[in-house]
């Protein structure tokens, strides 16, 4: 009888385990938030981007046409490859919560792929998630990371989708 118990017991914890396997997540749409910060950058409406950004530094050289942080957004003569308009212009987009960024109510990152890069690099939906971890794909050309704080008017973006301000070795 114990035998036949311990049986039991293995076949449940083995199905109940083969169920708490986390696979790969499926992408969702930008949220209201995002998408106008996007919507900003694609449109290239300097306003709406200053307005969609969260306060502080980053901010600041954004309003002053800073010319490093206009060539991290919109690229310069005409190449957009690895700048936030070269991903972000590729619709549909494909949104990820960045597992290796802790999101707390003040701040959250993004990981933001397009449609067709995400198809290209993801593995299949079936496979485990800890076979096949987020990110996937290659930085800057695949997908991007986005990061938002919340400010006294709502979820803003905090980093220009990656941007370093220089000296500092910290976004935003």
């Amino acid at each position: 009888m114990r035998i036949r118990f311990a049986l039991l017991a293995l076949t449940s914890i083995g199905a109940l385990s083969a169920c708490a396997t986390e696979t790969v997540p499926m992408c969702r749409a930008p949220q209201a938030h995002e998408l106008a910060a996007f919507s900003a950058i694609i449109s290239h409406n300097e306003t709406a981007v200053a307005d969609a950004m969260a306060p502080g530094r980053l901010q600041n050289a954004f309003i002053s046409r800073d010319p490093m942080v206009r060539s991290h957004v919109w690229g310069s003569e005409g190449n957009t490859r690895g700048t936030v308009t070269g991903v972000l212009s590729q619709p549909p987009l494909c949104i990820f919560d960045d597992p290796g960024f802790v999101a707390t109510e003040a701040s959250r990152q993004i990981l933001v792929y397009p449609q067709r890069a995400h198809d290209r690099v993801a593995p299949p939906v079936e496979t485990p998630l800890a076979d096949a971890p987020l990110p996937w794909g290659t930085y800057r050309g695949d997908y991007m990371t986005c990061r938002f704080e919340q400010t006294a008017s709502g979820w803003k973006l905090a980093d220009l989708c990656g941007y370093r301000m220089p000296g500092t070795g910290v976004t935003g």
